[in-house]
């Protein structure tokens, strides 16, 4: 039986002024490669409509996109962010919550990462640059992250360690980060700043990551193991 899979799509306005909404292919050629069949996911506007589409997949994806709104947590817009709009960040938090309600295994990435955290009460550090200035490391790769970047160390016992032993280098693509967790959310990865980039919830399938494995499954399949491991807790879903 096929496992579907959702991936949140993001939006952005066209030369011609429209609002179309966009996923890089590379999300859904991993989870092809890991034995399962993407879903994009178009903004909706009431959680009932949400609930619908999740109701035919059997996990989530949130994808690397712009900036939240930091109205969400409770700050002043940094003028360093460059929101992606209230209507994807309230699509994005309704879908967090409605997989949270039925324990759907849910993979968020850079600003997918961020959207999780957010939605289950956390909080996060809007620009790094100017807010942790001491950092030497370089967060916001310049040229797009198909290579590694820097070092990044793992909790021992945690899911990442578990797939990745105690470190590996990573892509980076960011100027924000975690800052306080949300409810459940336990922090599993740092880089050498100290800037958190990997958690996950304490009893739930959800596994969040700061950096771009899509992207660096362009490349090798270093980062198979992320995706496999999420594509198998959907299949003990459907089979439960």
């Amino acid at each position: 039986m096929p496992v579907f899979i959702a991936i949140a799509a993001n939006t952005e306005h066209n030369k011609n002024g429209q609002i179309i909404t966009s996923v890089p292919v590379a999300y859904s050629r991993c989870i092809q490669r890991a034995g399962a069949v993407p879903v994009i996911l178009p903004p909706a506007e009431n959680e009932q409509t949400v609930a619908l589409m999740l109701s035919g997949v059997s996990g989530l994806i949130l994808p690397g996109g712009l900036d939240m709104d930091a109205r969400f947590f409770n700050q002043e817009v940094h003028p360093a962010c460059k929101p992606s709009g209230l209507e994807l960040d309230t699509f994005q938090i309704t879908l967090v919550n409605l997989a949270v309600e039925l324990k759907m295994p849910l993979l968020g990435i850079c600003r997918g990462a961020q959207v999780a955290n957010v939605a289950l009460g956390g909080s996060l550090i809007q620009d790094i640059p100017s807010l942790l200035p001491e950092s030497r490391i370089v967060h916001m790769q310049q040229v797009f992250s198909y290579d590694t970047n820097h070092d990044v160390r793992f909790e021992r016992g945690s899911r990442l360690c578990s797939l990745f032993g105690e470190s590996i280098r990573i892509n980076s693509r960011h100027h924000q980060s975690i800052d306080a967790p949300g409810k459940g959310i336990r922090i599993t990865a740092w880089a050498p700043d100290g800037v958190v980039e990997g958690a996950e919830h304490e009893s739930l399938p959800i596994d969040l990551v700061q950096w771009h494995p899509e992207l660096l499954m362009q490349k090798n399949d270093g980062m198979l193991p992320l995706f496999d491991r999420f594509i198998r807790n959907c299949k003990d879903r459907v089979n439960t």
